[in-house]
């Protein structure tokens, strides 16, 4: 099962997916921030592993931060099916995975993640400054819990705001960008 919630704001729409019980918990834990509680209309829905994500309006392009705790128990393909068709329409999506296993179906699952997203962040053992890796489960999922919220603010800054530079004017064969 895919959580998906959609969090619109000023007509932008921030994608937010989870699969997995970690994952749903730091979804659910992003839904709660006051950054998305503000001004925003979050529209929730549960998706089957082969569902395809049905749009009002097929040409927009989107931004996804996709979030992964048992990479190996989820159908990935059809995931990255879906991220591929939207990529080809302009779309934009990251995915954090939190790997809870080290297996080959896992690595296979990444390799295809790899291949299909912008960007996938892989969240290992966690260390902190002396490299000592933090021992306490606890700990470790504060911490990504944590760095998810950090990482969704910024997603949906990024797809808020227009940080594409737009041509003002031409002067004497200069161009002037305002961002």
């Amino acid at each position: 099962m895919l959580h998906f919630s959609k969090i619109s704001t000023k007509n932008k729409d921030l994608n937010l997916i989870a699969s997995g019980a970690l994952a749903f918990k730091i979804h659910n834990k992003i839904l709660k921030d006051e950054t998305f509680i503000k001004g925003t209309k979050v529209t929730r829905a549960l998706l089957q592993t082969n569902a395809v994500l049905k749009s009002e309006n097929t040409d927009q392009k989107k931004v996804f931060f996709v979030i992964i705790s048992d990479l190996d128990k989820m159908n990935a393909e059809s995931l990255c099916n879906m991220i591929a068709k939207e990529r080809a329409k302009g779309s934009y999506a990251v995915c954090q995975v939190i790997p809870m296993y080290y297996n080959e179906p896992s690595f296979k699952a990444l390799k295809m993640l790899r291949q299909n997203f912008d960007e996938v962040i892989e969240l290992n053992k966690l260390t902190l400054g002396g490299g000592k890796a933090l021992m306490s489960t606890e700990q470790q999922h504060c911490i990504i819990t944590e760095y998810s919220i950090s990482m969704a603010r910024i997603m949906r800054n990024v797809c808020v705001s227009d940080h594409v530079a737009k041509e003002k004017e031409v002067k004497k064969g200069e161009i002037v960008y305002v961002a």
